[in-house]
């Protein structure tokens, strides 16, 4: 498995982790009152700041296993090998460009579907809190599918068109 796929990989189980910390926040009883958008809007703010510090902590802890298992791993290479192996396998290409536009447009469409769901939702009559639930469930699902689409691409390849 390449590097750009364990990288995915780590930043999906981050993602799903704050998401379930949400849904485990609002389901022990801590959940505004429906009516109180603000509070909603507020508490989604504040999981959104969880989930991009969780981030950060995943991708700097990612790396420094990766580079502790490159080490040990590749250890009778000496330290000028294992440093020019990790230097070379952390480059991004063209192919690795080409991989990040291509999921970038998968995941803009799952969120683009997700915030049209809503608008059907609010226009269907739903309530504020269950739209602003679609939306902000559509954009964590579309980071999902992102990071599914860039492993698959990554391992099974990418054609250029």
């Amino acid at each position: 498995m390449t590097f750009n796929s364990k990288r995915n990989i780590a930043g999906m189980a981050e993602g799903v982790a704050a998401v379930a910390a949400y849904i485990i926040y609002i389901c022990i009883g801590n959940a505004p009152g429906a009516e109180d958008i603000t509070a909603w809007a507020r508490l989604m703010l504040i999981f959104i700041g969880i989930g991009v510090v969780g981030q950060i902590i995943t991708q700097i802890l990612f790396h420094i296993a990766f580079t502790i298992g490159v080490a040990v791993k590749e250890r009778d290479m000496g330290g000028e090998k294992t440093r020019k192996f990790m230097h070379a396998s952390m480059l991004e290409d063209e192919r690795d460009k080409l991989i990040a536009l291509k999921t970038l447009r998968i995941g803009y469409r799952c969120a683009g579907i997700g915030l049209l769901a809503a608008l059907i939702a609010l226009a269907a009559g739903a309530a504020v809190v269950i739209a602003l639930h679609i939306a902000i469930g559509a954009g964590a699902f579309a980071s999902l599918v992102e990071g599914c689409a860039g492993v698959f691409f990554h391992e099974r390849g990418v054609r250029n068109g």
